[in-house]
């Protein structure tokens, strides 16, 4: 599943889910404004219990009003009843509306993975380190002041999430498992009581079809190795449920194959960028050419985004990590060729 940061030009009157549904034993897929704001689907997952309840993965800045708080009085539950606030990585849509909760549930822990702490609690750490890390490739600098009013202002993480960490809300567990890849610290949740898995955009398929249809928005990750290897670490869970951000839940076998899907999907582009690199020696392999490439192999429309280009460097960095690529600067143009 990817990770959805561009404006994708939706139509405001395109239909969208507003009510929630009912998971079982306390879990809940609650809508977001999302696929308003940005063209693409977005739900956040409520865990309820006793009068408490947790949120994983909260929306962006203006979820919190203009579908969370009114689902949740729909369901009879007290806001105030907030207990934990839970981002699965530092993006926008997942840590953006954590800070919307500070007028009615001021005792609402905000957590966060530590390694994504810095992002979630600064946007501009954030876009310098990432929106911002592709010259020559693409240029986000359009979409900084609307990125920003995703999530600013920031919130201040009270809890820390480390691998392996056991998170407690009520009567409720859940376990930590870090899923690096999509982000340098990105963690999935896993519910002790029911074996439901919340992965947020560790498990993103062969991307995500916008929401008015006219567009798909690849898988992004920043790092290959580390995305196979949180995908085998999932694989390894002994979940009964999975559910993604931007992907409806479905049950064990249906994602166990969403899955396979994903890290047939990292092999796929694998082998593009090889075949690319033995086709253009000596030529160098620009990094704006294998993004555009992923593009096509998807369907998105325009091919170069701000999902499908750090996932081309990723696989160029692999590349040149093994020694069949030189890391460079190709100045002509101004082209990025690492």
């Amino acid at each position: 599943m990817s990770d959805i940061h561009s404006h994708g030009g939706a139509d405001s009157s395109a239909p969208f889910a507003r009510e929630f549904s009912a998971l079982g034993d306390g879990i809940f897929q609650l809508p977001t404004d999302y696929p308003e704001v940005c063209n693409a689907p977005l739900w956040s997952y409520l865990l309820v219990s006793g009068d408490q309840f947790a949120l994983v993965d909260p929306g962006i800045r203006s979820t919190f009003a203009a579908t969370l708080s009114g689902t949740i009085d729909k369901m009879g539950l007290n806001l105030g009843g907030a207990d934990l606030l839970l981002a699965t990585h530092g993006h926008p849509d997942h840590s953006g509306g954590q800070s919307s909760w500070k007028d009615d549930a001021p005792r609402a822990r905000i957590a966060a993975p530590l390694v994504d702490a810095p992002w979630v609690e600064s946007f501009d750490r954030q876009w310098v380190q990432f929106w911002d890390d592709y010259p020559g490739t693409i240029d986000n600098n359009p979409s900084r002041e609307f990125l920003a009013s995703l999530c600013v202002p920031e919130p201040k993480v009270d809890l820390l999430l480390r691998d392996g960490d056991e998170v407690a809300m009520g009567g409720r567990r859940l376990s930590v498992i870090e899923t690096r890849g999509h982000t340098w610290g990105h963690c999935a949740f896993l519910d002790q009581q029911t074996l439901t898995l919340f992965t947020g955009d560790a498990v993103q398929g062969r991307g995500i079809r916008s929401s008015d249809g006219t567009t798909v928005f690849a898988p992004l990750y920043v790092d290959v190795a580390e995305a196979r290897w949180g995908l085998l670490r999932l694989l390894e869970l002994p979940f009964e449920q999975l559910c993604p951000a931007h992907v409806a839940p479905m049950d064990r076998d249906a994602g166990l194959s969403f899955l396979g899907e994903s890290l047939a999907f990292i092999d796929e582009v694998d082998d593009l960028a090889r075949t690319m690199v033995e086709q253009s020696a000596p030529s160098p392999v620009l990094t704006r050419d294998l993004a555009i490439r992923i593009g096509e192999l998807i369907g998105a429309k325009p091919p170069l985004t701000p999902q499908t280009a750090p996932t081309a460097r990723a696989h160029l960095y692999q590349l040149a990590r093994e020694g069949i690529l030189d890391s460079a600067w190709v100045p002509a143009g101004g082209s990025n060729a690492r």
